[in-house]
């Protein structure tokens, strides 16, 4: 038993590790690779995924989404703590609502992502464009906003694959029992 609980002390460790080196290698891509394509922003998917695979956890959850977000808000170089306090506060809600109410699915996780995506993308969009009467507002939103959502959702299916790998190779460590068999 003390073998487990260090195994899984471990695993858990190991994790965590590698979700903050996720969430580092998407700052740097975010930041540095600049394209016509609408670039997906990995960070939001990262956040919501750790708090799908890491439920048992809400406290850690909302700390790892408001990294995600201050990492977001300095890759995008927006007001620092929009994004952080957003996907904080996110993440938090994601955790609880796994806890008590969903499964580990890919089509919870592809809802409940694409709602922290809009919300995210609608208070940006509200703060930083409509609110001041910007001119080229539809414009930004048709032709910035919607596709960078569209493509930060699908890249979601991947992040979640990834995800799935780690908790797979570095979750729960099951016991195996033999059973004997008697009377044969």
């Amino acid at each position: 038993m003390d073998r487990k609980m260090r195994t899984e002390k471990r695993n858990l460790i190991i994790r965590r590790i590698l979700y903050f080196f996720l969430a580092a290698t998407s700052f740097v891509i975010i930041s540095t690779v600049r394209t016509t394509l609408p670039m997906p922003l990995l960070l939001i998917n990262l956040g919501v995924c750790a708090a799908v695979f890491e439920y048992d956890s809400p406290v850690y959850c909302s700390v790892y989404g408001g990294f995600c977000g201050l990492l977001l808000d300095i890759a995008e170089n927006t007001l620092f703590c929009f994004n952080g306090i957003i996907l904080t506060f996110c993440c938090l809600m994601v955790a609880l609502i796994f806890s008590c109410f969903l499964h580990r699915k890919l089509l919870n996780f592809i809802l409940l992502d694409f709602g922290v995506i809009i919300v995210q993308a609608a208070l940006h969009y509200l703060f930083y464009y409509l609110l001041w009467g910007y001119d080229r507002d539809q414009a930004i939103l048709m032709e910035i906003f919607i596709p960078e959502l569209i493509a930060t959702n699908i890249a979601g299916i991947a992040v979640f694959g990834v995800y799935k790998l780690i908790g797979h190779f570095l979750g729960a460590v099951r016991e195996h029992y033999i059973e004997e068999q008697t009377g044969m």
